[in-house]
């Protein structure tokens, strides 16, 4: 990956952020999209100035999405990172106009917006990687919005990777990960703490994600017990739901 130009979303925190140093560490040219780039601002004193550059973009803010390519250091583009994600822990009848909006535009709309706009510029065989969710292929009380976003993520994916076959596609769907995407979606932190045992390590994760990048991997699932007790799940949905209620109302 050394001396390929990536594009990244949600780098500022979390997963995104381990990626990024990840990429860094691979002397990858990378490209930040970011709403407030003071949060990753310190690292261009650590790396290469050719290395990091920082576009302030807000990606709810479709203006912000369209001229993105005007400020991009370099028009060729070997990858894209879509690690931008959110969600609410609430019931349906709970969320406002704002957050359902949000939740959507976030995780589906405006991805696929950016990805329009950048297509002109990536390379024929260029990576695009979304993080997607193990929350897609379950039903969760409390969490509607955001699994239903992320299962159209996965079909989005799929359909990228099928349009697109020239083009390396790859969806990572992980289960619940130690970063601060929960305090935004609960800031209680009551889901966060009960299940803070299984929650994956966000720089292993990373490190796994650049390997599947390298070995152009369709679709990583992790933890891997959970993959499969959902594939369990998909065959008898409604009966598991009724036998175990407690485990689909696990966010509330």
């Amino acid at each position: 990956m050394k001396g390929q130009h990536y594009i990244m979303t949600g780098a500022t925190s979390g997963l995104g952020l381990a990626l990024l140093k990840s990429l860094l560490q691979q002397h990858v040219q990378v490209t930040v999209l970011a709403r407030n780039p003071q949060k990753i601002a310190q690292l261009t004193h650590s790396v290469n100035a050719k290395q990091l550059t920082i576009i302030q973009c807000d990606l709810l803010n479709l203006d912000d999405i369209n001229n993105v390519t005007s400020q991009l250091p370099n028009t060729h583009i070997d990858g894209l990172i879509y690690s931008s994600g959110t969600g609410y822990f609430k019931s349906l009848q709970a969320h406002n106009t704002d957050e359902i909006l949000e939740t959507y535009q976030i995780n589906i709309v405006n991805f696929n917006v950016l990805f329009k706009i950048l297509l002109p510029y990536f390379t024929n065989e260029a990576s695009i990687v979304g993080i997607g969710s193990q929350a897609a292929f379950t039903t969760q009380a409390y969490a509607a919005h955001y699994g239903a976003s992320k299962a159209a993520f996965i079909q989005l994916m799929n359909a990228l990777r099928l349009e697109h076959p020239s083009f390396h596609v790859m969806t990572v769907n992980t289960g619940p990960v130690n970063t601060p995407f929960h305090n935004h979606a609960d800031p209680t932190l009551k889901y966060a703490k009960k299940y803070q045992r299984i929650m994956l390590d966000p720089t292993r994760l990373a490190h796994d994600i650049i390997e599947g990048i390298n070995k152009r991997k369709i679709e990583i699932n992790q933890p891997k017990w959970m993959h499969v007790m959902l594939k369990f799940y998909n065959l008898a949905p409604r009966t598991l739901e009724r036998l175990f209620p407690f485990v689909f109302k696990n966010k509330k």
